[in-house]
């Protein structure tokens, strides 16, 4: 086992769950990816790598520390150092930053009457409330948590992707509750697309059960949408926690087993 110590600086609340599920993940694999702390710096003079938000001023403020100049950077965000390692565009998708560090730190190929373990998943994916509890450590190398932007007030505006008449019907109700009043149905991914590049959403709810396609391309199409979605759930039968992992990766915050929890949806739209 290699355990590969990983220091980041910026991001958001939401970003930070999704790297630290990538760290629970790894821990039953050759490759163990852990936060760096406080604690970690007393064993260790430098972690391996070093992720920047590039919009967070106060991480960028790090470059400026000598001790980080023979640490790997990956760059998240435009106008990266020369330094860089790897750069990503934000939002950062982690599976992709996974990948890349996967390629930089694997360890060589074990012989092949060895069996190792299946390759980790890189389209598993977001997850924040059912299953898997993404709790996040601080420590004294965090920066101060930035001033989130507000959203304009006139997107209100909500899209409703189900193949089931009664399930649309359930959510316009509980949308309507909590003052969203302006929506859009579409019982087909063929419809979503259509309706994904018309208008600009405040919400996006997304059920996997979509046979006309791949309800995770169309996933992806919506958190690819610009102007971004800023809310974007989706919704589906399995319980399995890795439903929510991929949906975290695949661009949404949020997945709702069906059938869905009244208070947990309530509590979620008046977030909104």
């Amino acid at each position: 086992m290699k355990r590969i110590y990983v220091k980041f600086y910026g991001f958001s609340d939401t970003e930070r769950h999704a790297l630290d599920s990538v760290f629970r993940l790894s821990e039953s694999r050759d490759i163990v990816y852990s936060a760096w702390t406080a604690q970690t710096a007393e064993a260790m003079h430098v972690p391996d790598i070093l992720i920047i938000d590039g919009d967070s001023w106060e991480a960028v403020l790090e470059l400026a520390n000598p001790s980080h100049d023979a640490v790997k950077l990956l760059w998240v965000g435009e106008d990266p150092p020369a330094q860089a390692w790897r750069v990503f565009p934000a939002p950062v998708k982690w599976s992709a930053v996974l990948e890349a560090m996967e390629g930089e730190f694997a360890p060589p190929p074990r012989p092949s009457s060895t069996t190792s373990p299946a390759p980790l998943d890189l389209d598993l994916a977001h997850e924040q409330d059912l299953d898997v509890q993404l709790d996040i450590t601080t420590d004294d190398t965090e920066p101060l948590p930035l001033e989130p932007g507000a959203l304009p007030a006139a997107r209100r505006r909500v899209l409703v992707v189900d193949p089931a008449r009664d399930d649309r019907l359930y959510l316009r109700a509980k949308l309507a509750a909590a003052g969203l009043h302006e929506v859009d149905e579409a019982a087909t991914g063929t419809e979503a697309l259509v309706l994904l590049n018309t208008h600009a959403y405040l919400l996006v709810t997304l059920d996997l059960g979509l046979t006309d396609m791949d309800p995770w391309h169309l996933v992806k199409a919506a958190d690819n949408t610009r102007p971004a979605i800023a809310h974007l759930f989706v919704t589906g039968a399995a319980p399995n926690w890795k439903q929510g992992l991929r949906a975290r990766f695949s661009g949404a915050q949020v997945y709702l087993k069906k059938p869905l929890h009244p208070g947990q949806l309530k509590q979620l739209l008046q977030k909104i």
